[in-house]
């Protein structure tokens, strides 16, 4: 018999030995017959699943104290009887790692109903399953407690990992590596079973080691070679490449930065496309996603993600190979050609070695199509693929729709306790003008459209701050130095960005026509004061004082605080919850380094818009809740960021940031009337705490 069913079986002897010598002899029979059956349905198949009592909330469970299994138990008084669940123990891990790159390993306990096929969320990867049973003691809660040490790499998390083992329920552990050294290393992978009294019981808990494995991963470096020998390689490379180097200089650097990450590919017209009734797609989608699964006869678009603020459009779909071969679930995301490239981009410098994998990876360059013969210009649709992170048969979903489900608080700290430790945590003492951060959060400052023979009676020059140009609506201006940054997502209209002076942010313009400037003059459509009162045309404001007056003092404000790196976009569509409620992201298009606080800020003006309710006129307590973040939703959030504060003492760092960011969210075209005033009377309510 393996070892691990020995060790159940003799604590279940234990635990049937204590509970028969508890008893009176009218109850011995029953008793001695019941033990016998669960004890050989551990070595064979479990019994018939009976309902066992519902199970209460496991909590703190890593300052649980471990009490050998042999030393303390479960008494005779709350252990009426044992049911076993038949469980799978899936394990998948990297075989082989390249020095530099990171990885993850996945330890995973599913019911055995539910395990049809072995599971394996990366190509590269191995997994194994082995089956084991799982006792439940009536009486007690069940948590699983994983660990992994693993000499020789960067891991996270470390130390025990416990979680709570529910009926029915598959949970999911995760590891990220990264190694220190080229080489074989060894790793080893253990999970135990701890059973915790409930309140009202006066037991001790328990505890069985129910797995351990140890895990062999294969190092290799460039060449081959080990980290010493990588070391003297590359030492005697550097005084013989420089002396090679320096003509080829010149010839590598191209005044415009690097070479493009795209890849230029032809769509592959055999790839059928399958999708649902209600998902549209255009000819250039189409083309766009034939190129980037060009290897593929098929492919299955399962759903789309509701885009977030960028118009950008993200799918889930499962590739299928041309002899019926389907290869594992993938995100693809498609949008404007520069801000996919800006995208990847942003993630090899921000994400690639810092976020743990659970964060959606990039699996390859993304992807755009070539011109076409007789075509003015290239299309500007570009995708990418991320990683699927997923169970079995279960889909995720955005926060947002899983909040909007069930407000658990929880899910929100798990963003930060996932992704808190490399990014925000590391932040680093930065004073700056709110400006220079959150301006760009707020409409453009100027609406230009072209005219022709019409003189310019100003001149809109890029090199100067935003403050210091003063335009009216209708008047006629000369564009200089302004560049364009990139088509906008409705194809008719561009972006363009100044030349500021240093500490300052950008001049931005939306150019309305789908050919970038090239006439002498342009007219003022709109101005940022003219597009902010149309976004609040028509809500129910009452007689509550604008807030759009005090924008200028606000934006000129210094501000002492820290910056780390942050994804830039932090709203509820860019974080996905998947099945066991594990958190991820995706979307990297504003990753940058920045004021450590945006990303909070963004979260939480994403929070009041979509999933908080309010009720009562304009003016009420209702916004002043909102705005003091006494929601059990806001509180993750308020916390974290008071931890991030340069001064604990002073919130204002926060309040204001979270100011502009609902007043920028003004701009979205994709909220809806209540979702606008919630912000903006939040909005209020801010700027009123902040001169009280």
């Amino acid at each position: 018999m393996n070892a691990r069913p020995r060790q159940l079986l003799a604590l279940l002897a234990g635990l049937g030995a204590l509970w028969l010598a508890g008893c009176t002899p009218t109850a011995q029979t029953p008793a001695a017959t019941a033990i016998p059956a669960v004890t050989e349905a551990l070595v064979g198949t479990p019994p018939p699943r009976t309902q066992p009592p519902a199970a209460t909330e496991v909590t703190a469970l890593t300052a649980t104290p471990t009490v050998p299994a042999s030393t303390a138990g479960p008494t005779a008084a709350s252990t009426a009887y044992v049911v076993v669940e038949a469980r799978v123990v899936e394990v998948e891990w990297p075989p082989v790692m390249r020095l530099g790159d990171s990885d993850v390993i996945r330890l995973a306990v599913l019911p055995a109903s539910d395990v049809l096929t072995v599971t394996t969320e990366f190509a590269d990867h191995t997994t194994i399953t082995e089956t084991l049973p799982i006792p439940r003691l009536t009486g007690f809660d069940l948590a699983g407690v994983a660990r992994l040490d693993a000499v020789g790499f960067a891991s996270a998390p470390n130390g025990d990992q416990a979680q709570s083992i529910r009926p029915g329920q598959p949970i999911t552990w995760r590891w990220t590596l990264r190694p220190l050294s080229a080489g074989r290393h060894r790793l080893a992978l253990s999970l135990r079973l701890r059973w915790l009294p409930r309140p009202s019981s006066p037991q001790a808990a328990a505890e069985v080691n129910l797995y351990d494995r140890g895990l062999t991963i294969e190092v290799q470096s460039l060449l081959g070679l080990t980290t010493r020998e990588l070391v003297a390689v590359g030492l005697t490379g550097l005084v013989v490449g420089s002396t090679l180097s320096l003509p080829l200089a010149a010839h590598a650097l191209r005044p415009h930065g690097a070479r493009s990450a795209l890849q230029i590919l032809a769509p592959n017209p055999i790839v059928s496309i399958e999708k649902p009734p209600d998902l549209r797609l255009s000819a250039s989608e189409n083309d766009v996603l034939r190129a980037l699964f060009k290897a593929y006869g098929r492919l299955v678009v399962s759903a789309e993600f509701r885009s977030g603020y960028s118009g950008a459009r993200t799918f889930l779909a499962q590739p299928i190979r041309s002899d019926g071969r389907a290869d594992a679930y993938t995100i693809a995301k498609l949008g404007e050609r520069a801000a996919i490239e800006r995208e990847f981009h942003n993630y090899e410098t921000f994400v690639k070695d810092t976020l743990p994998p659970i964060t959606a990876r990039i699996q390859s360059r993304p992807v755009t199509l070539g011109r076409r013969p007789g075509a003015a210009a290239a299309p500007a649709l570009a995708a990418l693929r991320y990683t699927f992170i997923g169970e079995p048969g279960q889909s995720p979903t955005s926060l947002r729709a899983a909040l909007l489900a069930d407000p658990d608080p929880g899910l929100l700290d798990k963003v930060f306790t996932t992704f808190g430790p490399n990014w925000w945590m590391q932040r680093r003492p930065y004073t700056f003008r709110l400006a220079y951060e959150y301006d760009r959060l707020l409409p453009a400052h100027f609406v230009l459209e072209p005219v022709h023979g019409v003189q310019a009676t100003q001149v809109l020059d890029g090199r100067l701050a935003p403050a210091q140009v003063e335009l009216a609506r209708g008047g006629v201006v000369k564009l200089q130095h302004l560049r364009p940054a990139e088509l906008r997502a409705d194809g008719q209209s561009w972006s363009l960005i100044g030349t500021p002076p240093p500490g300052q942010p950008p001049l931005r313009v939306r150019w309305l026509d789908a050919s970038s400037p090239a006439t002498p003059a342009a007219r003022v459509v709109a101005t940022r004061a003219t597009l902010l009162a149309d976004a609040v045309r028509g809500l129910e404001v009452g007689s509550l004082p604008t807030p759009f007056a005090r924008l200028p003092d606000l934006l000129n404000e210094r501000i002492s605080g820290t910056q780390s790196t942050c994804h830039g976009d932090l709203n509820l569509e860019n974080i996905l919850v998947g099945p066991g409620g594990f958190v991820w992201l995706i979307d990297f298009a504003q990753t940058r380094d920045a004021h450590t606080l945006l990303d909070f800020a963004c979260l939480e003006a994403a929070l009041i818009a979509q999933v908080l309710e309010t009720s009562g006129p304009a003016g009420s307590q209702s916004y002043a809740r909102l705005a003091a973040g006494v929601h059990p939703l806001q509180a993750p959030i308020r916390a974290f960021a008071a931890r991030c504060l340069y001064d604990p003492n002073q919130p204002r760092e926060y309040l204001l940031a979270l100011t502009l960011t609902c007043l920028g969210s003004l701009k979205f075209v994709n909220l809806n009337r209540p979702q606008k005033e919630r912000l903006f009377l939040t909005a209020t309510a801010l700027i009123q705490m902040l001169d009280a």
